[in-house]
């Protein structure tokens, strides 16, 4: 046991995926993970990657309660981003939790920059502070990150694919086409009942 307490420190992936509880023994319960970061955190450094290949092998030793790996191909979206020691202090939690609607609360005294263990799936996800949508980037090759301004501010990750929206319109289009033709269909049955009878 003390062997499993000492390893998961060690479990980078596994911590920042969040998971919470491993079986080791399907008659035993299972271990919890104290070391699993949570839904969302502050970290103090970024580490710029030159791409993919980089970003996962950099992943296999790196500490994800303090670094953030990204590609380099997101540099405009984190540049203005300046990071220090002090700036993980802040807070950030998950306030409700819908499978298309994530919302979390941050509060943080300097500009920070916020891991999700959410997967980055950038189709259709969109993301918003205090109702103003901005870009969020992949980080440890697997995760959701974003730039936080200082203060308090509402997150709010929303799926949102443009295929959906454009299905809706499709459906109402049809609709209202379907609804104007029994409308249509019944005045003229009801034109040709007033008709006089020779």
């Amino acid at each position: 046991m003390l062997a499993v307490d000492a390893a998961l420190p060690k479990l980078s992936v596994l911590n920042m995926l969040n998971t919470k509880y491993f079986i080791l023994d399907p008659a035993q319960p299972p271990l919890q993970n104290r070391y699993a970061l949570g839904n969302a955190w502050f970290v103090n450094s970024i580490r710029m990657v030159e791409n993919a290949d980089e970003e996962i092998r950099a992943v296999q030793n790196f500490k994800p309660s303090r670094t953030a790996i990204v590609d380099k191909r997101f540099t405009d979206e984190i540049a203005a981003v300046a990071l220090n020691d002090s700036t993980r202090y802040g807070s950030i939690r998950l306030t409700n939790y819908k499978p298309n609607k994530l919302t979390y609360q941050s509060k943080a005294k300097e500009d920070a920059f916020a891991v999700f263990s959410e997967i980055y799936y950038p189709a259709g996800w969109n993301a918003y502070i205090d109702g103003e949508k901005v870009p969020h980037v992949r980080v440890n090759y697997v995760l959701r990150g974003l730039p936080v301004p200082a203060g308090e501010h509402q997150i709010v990750f929303a799926f949102e694919p443009a295929v959906y929206r454009t299905g809706e319109t499709i459906s109402l289009i049809s609709s209202i086409i379907l609804i104007l033709l029994i409308a249509g269909g019944l005045y003229i049955e009801y034109r040709k009942g007033e008709k006089p009878q020779v």
